[in-house]
């Protein structure tokens, strides 16, 4: 990815799950901001360019229907930190660590793939970013709102909310949530045998390593419970310090709530979507304990073209504490 401030050549910076170069342009309020060596205390503007991946491991793996949702959700969260650091003013030594995350698509049909195959198509993000919780001129927080266009249509808007944490508050953290896990055996909750990878025509992923969730179990009225598989899955999904990677985690929400909507109601995952997604993050999860998903399928219903459309409600948990909490719509194109 490159940095462009309008003015001058930009730096490079590497993402490791996006794919291509994309180019962070900085759309400042003023010119006046150039003679300003300080940072923002308002909100700034910013748009991702690039393209739709072709070659990408992960987000080019599947029926290809579609152009993968998450080309949008983790470009933004590589971005986060960096524009929190570059342009706000919050230490280089606070990482952030995103909380909240939607997305709704507001034109399917932008989202279809070229029939005649992969091709790269004109991919923009605009993105709006205001200071939270500021504390001595440094924000403790970032709110990020969104608008996605792919070869020129909107077809996407979105929020996501982002928290700086001081390196001493972060150790602790993590340190306090591995031993409340560890303090309480008592509430352990991991399977009965082994694992064993959920259909890959389920779950919208062809090749076996881009799998994270395992066979459900517990299938009764439209509920389901599923695992998040450790390993062996693809190095795309390694997180830090032994705990899950987002990308890990919005992969297995993705993926549990296709299977859902299709043992509840029969949707195909090969002609399907999500729609839109909720997500809100309550805390880290450790690779080395179970972790669950459980999804309940609402009633059948349609979107605003008569499309088939089917809401779930998941519940991310490690030992019965929340991990995370969604909501998303599967979407059966026509």
């Amino acid at each position: 990815m490159t940095v462009d401030n309008g003015t001058t050549s930009p730096p490079t910076i590497h993402g490791h799950a996006t794919a291509g170069t994309q180019h962070l342009i900085h759309r400042p309020p003023s010119r006046a901001y150039y003679a300003l060596d300080a940072p923002s205390l308002g909100e700034e503007n910013f748009t991702l360019v690039g393209a739709t991946p072709v070659t990408h491991p992960l987000f080019n793996d599947g029926p290809g229907r579609f152009h993968d949702l998450q080309i949008a959700t983790e470009t933004v969260r590589e971005i986060g930190e960096f524009v929190g650091h570059r342009y706000f003013g919050v230490p280089d030594d606070r990482p952030g660590l995103f909380y909240r995350f939607s997305l709704d698509f507001t034109d399917l049909s932008a989202w279809r793939t070229d029939p005649g195959g992969p091709r790269p198509v004109p991919l923009a993000t605009h993105i709006r970013a205001r200071p939270a919780n500021v504390v001595a001129e440094v924000p403790r927080g970032l709110d990020f709102h969104l608008q996605v266009t792919i070869d020129g249509r909107p077809c996407a808007t979105g929020a996501a909310g982002l928290v700086f944490l001081m390196p001493k508050l972060y150790r602790k953290h993590v340190e306090h949530s591995r031993r409340a896990l560890q303090a309480a055996p008592e509430i352990d909750d991991a399977p009965d045998g082994p694992l064993r990878p959920a259909d890959s025509a389920e779950a919208g992923r062809y090749a076996p390593e881009n799998i994270v969730i395992s066979e459900p179990t517990d299938v009764s009225r439209g509920r389901l419970s599923t695992w998040l598989l450790p390993t062996p899955v693809s190095p795309l999904f390694t997180g830090e310090d032994g705990q899950y990677s987002g990308l890990h985690l919005l992969e297995a929400l993705r993926q549990t709530s296709l299977v859902a909507a299709g043992r509840a109601h029969g949707l195909s995952s090969a002609h399907s979507a999500l729609g839109a997604c909720q997500i809100h993050f309550r805390g880290p999860a450790e690779r080395e304990l179970p972790l669950r998903c459980v999804a309940v399928a609402g009633p059948l219903g349609r979107d605003a073209e008569g499309r088939p459309s089917v809401a779930v409600t998941l519940t991310l948990t490690q030992r019965r504490r929340a991990v995370a909490e969604a909501r998303t719509t599967v979407v059966q194109d026509h």
